[in-house]
């Protein structure tokens, strides 16, 4: 507009007008614009705020089996994929946001690490306790007072089922082995 330069006088009032309601128009579809985005932004924030609360009661919850923890597992992952449908939030938040969110997945996981870590070192600690057991029923196996291999082998027997699962892959191989 100021590059062009001037023009006629009788027009000039007239080309202004015309400019200046143009421009008032792009300028009031603009702000309409970016004040929908703030809106869906909020919008978004809200939904990421839901989605952070279900992931931290997720992460807090008391889990005991494998079972709890697949299904669990499945549940974070769903509201993961929930996350990446959802469209940024207002600037100043998303960050913020996002690390609470991080936060509660990084929480679950850890604490499914832990408890996976720690069922199989019981499991592997029960593997080698019947692996004694089996090292003593080889023992008795041969055994001429059969009144005495009875009783120890019973005895054996009422340890086995007293002790934990063993990894799969020993699984058989250790129950064939002590049978």
């Amino acid at each position: 507009w100021r590059e062009i330069g001037p023009v006629p006088l009788d027009k000039k009032e007239e080309v202004w007008e015309r400019f200046r309601a143009a421009t008032e128009k792009i300028n009031e579809r603009r702000i309409e614009f970016f004040e929908n985005v703030k809106a869906e932004q909020n919008s978004n924030y809200e939904t990421k705020q839901a989605l952070c609360e279900k992931a931290e009661q997720t992460a807090e919850a008391v889990i005991t089996t494998t079972k709890e923890w697949l299904e669990k597992t499945q549940v974070l992952n769903d509201l993961l994929n929930v996350w990446k449908t959802v469209g940024p939030a207002p600037k100043k938040d998303n960050d913020a946001v996002w690390a609470r969110f991080k936060s509660a997945i990084d929480t679950f996981f850890n604490a499914k690490k832990e408890f996976f870590d720690k069922l199989k070192e019981e499991q592997i600690n029960n593997y080698n306790l019947k692996l004694n057991l089996c090292i003593q029923a080889e023992s008795i196996k041969t055994s001429n007072n059969w009144k005495k291999a009875t009783e120890d082998l019973i005895r054996l027997q009422q340890e086995w089922k007293k002790i934990g699962p063993v990894p799969k892959k020993y699984s058989d191989k250790v129950w064939k082995r002590f049978r």
